[in-house]
């Protein structure tokens, strides 16, 4: 015999700590410290949801306190999101609020102007109704034999009225 000593196999159990820290090495995210790292000055890597224990205590097969810092950063992940659409909707419904304030003051604006013509309207109903009147008095007041209820005056105004004589001889020989 040469006088050497063999090198045994790892155990099982540490070859899988070692590859599941190298792989939360790759593929985690660094997280707030747990005790152990924080206390030893390493940096802390977890895993998501699926990792209980940092990277360096799971090489080390300790217990890690991280999971609660790694829920805590979950979770202020989480308000901070919510916060973001919390704004978001806001903002939504900030401009809503204006476009529905728009909507309602069109709204009385075209109900103002719509109340405005049909007043003129029944104004002018109620004047020609009027004129109608009056010219159905005036008719009647005629066929029961009343002249001169025409006041020409009113209708022709100003215009000036010459007499030219009594007979139309005199128009012709201008």
């Amino acid at each position: 015999m040469s006088g050497r000593v063999a090198k045994s196999k790892p155990h099982p159990k540490t070859v899988e700590a070692s590859k599941l820290a190298e792989y939360i090495v790759k593929f985690g995210d660094d997280v707030m410290p747990c005790s152990r790292c924080l206390r030893l000055g390493l940096s802390c890597q977890i895993k998501g949801e699926q990792s209980h224990r940092c990277q360096n205590c799971t090489e080390a097969k300790v217990v890690c306190d991280g999971s609660g810092v790694a829920s805590y950063q979950k979770n202020m992940k989480a308000r901070a999101k919510l916060d973001k659409e919390e704004e978001e909707a806001e903002a939504a419904l900030e401009a809503a609020m204006a476009r529905l304030a728009r909507i309602r003051k069109q709204r009385r604006s075209l109900k103002r102007k719509g109340d405005e013509i049909f007043g003129r309207g029944m104004r002018s109903q109620e004047e020609s109704g009027e004129l109608r009147d009056e010219s159905l008095a005036i008719s009647e007041a005629q066929s029961l034999g009343a002249i001169d209820l025409i006041d020409w005056n009113s209708i022709l105004g100003d215009v000036p009225f010459e007499p030219v004589g009594d007979s139309s001889s005199g128009v012709v020989g201008h």
